[in-house]
């Protein structure tokens, strides 16, 4: 069964926010279970707001992802904690699901057998939509062409868009985001 997640915007101080749900989520034993907005990427995020995530500067109201399981618990925490009027949830969204687009290309072998593991055995519930590959291209004149060159003895290439469960689909981001020839999207969000 795959896990239900909500995005939950709350008025407050971010660090408050995070520390009482990390302390919280720690209490219990809990483990991965919240998503702070500074930690992935979103599609609705303003270039304002990317900047001041970047030097670490935070607002008067954050967004986090957590298991739906965990929300009412974490309501009543405050409630209990009487935080009320220091967090304030201003929102709660049932997340349908996530994706992002991607593409690849590649001119090694090695690195196109890299990239065959790495989209075509997919964490369970995720899947790839729109897709297009991977398409591989195999030209024995290009062999010795310098790297730089317009042909390559070997390509590989594929696109489309990663769907999921969103702590999956940001878990995949996060590990395919440094790859070099991987070119992503932002991730977005469908609510129910």
């Amino acid at each position: 069964m795959i896990k239900k997640y909500y995005e939950v915007t709350v008025d407050g101080s971010f660090d408050l926010m995070k520390g009482f749900v990390l302390g919280f989520l720690e209490g219990k034993r809990i483990h991965g279970e919240a998503i702070f907005d500074i930690n992935h990427h979103r599609e609705d995020e303003s270039k304002f707001g990317q900047l001041m995530r970047l030097i670490g500067a935070k607002g008067g109201r954050a967004t986090l992802i957590i298991g739906a399981g965990f929300y009412g618990l974490i309501c009543q925490a405050i409630e209990n904690r009487g935080l009320q009027e220091d967090l304030t949830i201003v929102s709660v969204k049932e997340i349908r699901d996530a994706y992002f687009a991607f593409s690849y290309r590649a001119y090694t072998r090695e690195l196109g057998e890299k990239f065959k593991k790495l989209f075509g055995s997919l964490p369970d519930g995720m899947r790839i939509d729109k897709g297009k590959g991977p398409h591989e291209k195999i030209l024995p004149e290009g062999r010795g062409v310098e790297a730089y060159a317009p042909l390559h003895e070997y390509e590989i290439k594929g696109k489309g868009e990663m769907h999921g469960p969103v702590k999956s689909v940001i878990d995949f981001y996060g590990m395919v985001e440094h790859e070099e020839m991987v070119e992503l999207g932002e991730i977005k969000l469908e609510y129910a």
